[in-house]
């Protein structure tokens, strides 16, 4: 067969059959939850190093009265050494999730199950703000009360059932706002990853 053959036999034969797998077009598809995920993790991260910061601050500026000073800074004194060991865990999940690349299954499917995990410490880290919030709370109440020439020992019955009553209703609200918070915040995208990791188990 001579160099004009081969040419013809070449531009004769039948491309149609050459198949680009759709895995990489679907890992492609990752990409834009990944980064809209890296992007709402580094925003959280600034945004809850602020607020430890605020919380610091908030004797002074919400009309604490200085006898409630210890108690408050008891609990914040609590708060902060969980809210530091909390805060360098994200931030060393932050920086790895920066190196992973979304370029294989497995890759990604890691990806996927290290965000479930770190919500769930998210989850535990804002439970365990709660008792803070409280103390806030019941300090601005005693704060009040001593303004008006009053403590705890004059409230009637009924104010101190209405308190407890408004404690646990705080209690029950900041463990509902929790999980809401990450589904509108991390939801959407950790939905989007898992798509795409069902798509690849399909093929």
């Amino acid at each position: 067969m001579n160099l004009d053959e081969l040419k013809s036999a070449w531009n004769t034969e039948k491309t149609d059959d050459v198949h680009i797998p759709s895995r990489m077009e679907q890992l492609r598809k990752a990409n834009h939850p990944l980064d809209k995920l890296k992007r709402n993790m580094r925003n959280e991260w600034y945004m809850q190093l602020l607020a430890l910061v605020a919380l610091g601050v908030v004797p002074f500026f919400s009309g604490l009265h200085t006898s409630t000073y210890m108690v408050y800074y008891a609990a914040y004194a609590m708060s902060l050494i969980v809210s530091v060991y909390y805060l360098s865990v994200f931030r060393r999940f932050y920086q790895q999730v920066n190196h992973y690349t979304a370029d294989t299954k497995d890759n990604l499917t890691e990806i996927y199950y290290q965000f479930r995990l770190n919500i769930e410490r998210y989850h535990s880290f804002g439970f365990l703000l709660i008792p803070l919030v409280l103390v806030w709370g019941g300090a601005s109440v005693y704060s009040k009360l001593l303004q008006n020439g009053q403590d705890f020992s004059t409230l009637t019955p009924t104010l101190k059932y209405s308190l407890l009553i408004l404690a646990v209703g705080i209690t029950a609200l900041m463990v509902l706002a929790m999980p809401a918070w990450t589904r509108f915040y991390y939801g959407k995208y950790t939905k989007q990853l898992k798509q795409v990791l069902d798509e690849l188990k399909e093929e």
